[in-house]
């Protein structure tokens, strides 16, 4: 039987790389993609920049090296904040380029393969690309921005064999932050929420997860 793989971008701290341990310790191959060299076995480590085509074709011809791909899950992200006017050009590229260029880069190389032959895209989006916030006016319209993509990759998905899921945690207690709070959740439990989605076979499109 032929192996079912996942490439997991932002794989080496905070949520992406909970969610490839756990998809890992379920017997699923795992290509993990960031923006440097990391060791966490049985993941296979891919470096490089997410937002470039170059990482996500070395990344899937990793992946098909182990198997089947069935599963993209988009994670990678980065957060830079401050009242509108503080951004220089490097702030603004680098919330652009982590959050939504890398989503759809990934997007754009495997949906086609999906459609055909089934397979699951889960992009992680966050409680910003539901409602403004002060202070994360770029990450705002990062995250609204892979979340209207996300919806046309849906409805585009809609007849076909891919699916598409959208996920919404709220604050987690990541390297994200550099600062610790305590209503911050603890993103092992988001990573059983998500890979428990992935699972289910009931048609899961959306998930918003916040501490109540």
């Amino acid at each position: 039987m032929t192996e079912q793989v996942a490439i997991v971008t932002g794989a080496s701290s905070g949520l992406g790389r909970e969610i490839a341990l756990l998809l890992a310790d379920r017997d699923r191959q795992v290509v993990g993609v960031a923006r440097r060299p990391f060791h966490e076995p049985p993941i296979a480590s891919v470096a490089g920049d997410a937002s470039r085509r170059e990482t996500a074709e070395r990344a899937i011809d990793v992946a098909r090296q182990l198997g089947r791909i069935t599963l993209l899950v988009n994670s990678a992200g980065a957060g830079v904040f401050g009242p509108v006017g503080s951004y220089d050009d490097a702030a603004i590229a680098r919330v652009l380029e982590s959050n939504l260029l890398a989503t759809i880069v990934f997007c754009e190389a495997l949906f086609p393969h999906f459609r055909a032959d089934g397979g699951t895209i889960v992009n992680i989006l966050s409680t910003a690309a539901l409602i403004g916030k002060p202070n994360e006016s770029v990450y705002c319209a990062a995250k609204w921005g892979a979340r209207g993509y996300s919806e046309s990759l849906r409805a585009e998905a809609k007849g076909t064999k891919a699916r598409i899921m959208t996920v919404a945690p709220g604050g987690m207690d990541t390297p994200f932050w550099s600062e610790r709070r305590a209503d911050f959740m603890d993103p092992k439990d988001i990573a059983a929420i998500v890979v428990d989605a992935i699972e289910r076979p009931v048609g899961l499109n959306e998930i918003v997860i916040a501490r109540s």
